[in-house]
């Protein structure tokens, strides 16, 4: 398989774990313009600005390193060897988002952290790029604390909680958005499913994003 094929379909694995902090943004904010006074809770909720994000620099051997382990881990697991689980941290995802063809709408607009085990994220998007036109010129700068896992072979990540601009979303708003698995969507990408359908699970276990394959 060639390099571009490679970096794609790690992409497909990656971004279906990362981006569901777009999802949850999309969704949050498709709820708030359907209530009364949507105008003035736009202005409250979204930014003139974006919010600028950490950034990660890792040193060329360390970079490669983490490519090559990542590269062996994706092959090892499409030619049916028995490998190892794959164990990245926080600073490791954030420089893949920086650094990957795959993850490349990701760069500069999302950074992650972990707890034990969640995931926590920023995001800073222009609105527009979110699907709401109506909101154009004005950014989506959250942040929000997600459950991920593996159930059944489909990718599960519920939100847990979401704040915007500082300030928690509203109750009746968070239960919604917290009822839902956000990686419904890449549950249904068939690109997606194949990769899933070859991994035992996905965590965040101390501190780490830990991704199991099954046994060949």
């Amino acid at each position: 398989m060639n390099e571009p094929q490679k970096r794609q379909g790690r992409g497909c694995l990656f971004y279906a774990v990362i981006s569901v902090i777009l999802i949850a943004a999309v969704i949050l904010f498709g709820a708030y313009l359907g209530l009364r006074y949507a105008k003035r809770l736009v202005n409250q909720l979204t930014d003139t600005q974006p919010m600028t994000l950490p950034s990660v620099h890792l040193s060329n051997e360390r970079m490669f390193q983490l490519h090559d382990r990542v590269n062996s881990f994706s092959d090892d697991i499409k030619d049916g060897e028995n490998v190892a689980p794959l164990t990245l941290s926080a600073e490791e995802v954030n420089a893949l988002i920086e650094t990957d063809a795959g993850l490349a709408p990701l760069r500069n607009h999302v950074y992650v952290t972990f707890n034990t085990n969640q995931l926590k994220g920023q995001i800073s998007f222009l609105a527009e790029d979110l699907g709401l036109d109506a909101l154009h010129g004005r950014y989506v700068n959250a942040d929000g604390t997600f459950n991920v896992g593996l159930t059944n072979d489909q990718l599960v990540i519920m939100a847990e909680s979401l704040t915007v601009k500082g300030k928690p979303v509203p109750r009746h708003i968070m239960k919604q958005v917290a009822a839902q698995n956000l990686a419904a969507k890449f549950d249904q990408d068939p690109k997606v499913t194949a990769g899933l359908k070859k991994l035992e699970g996905i965590q965040i276990k101390d501190g780490k994003l830990v991704i199991v394959p099954k046994k060949p």
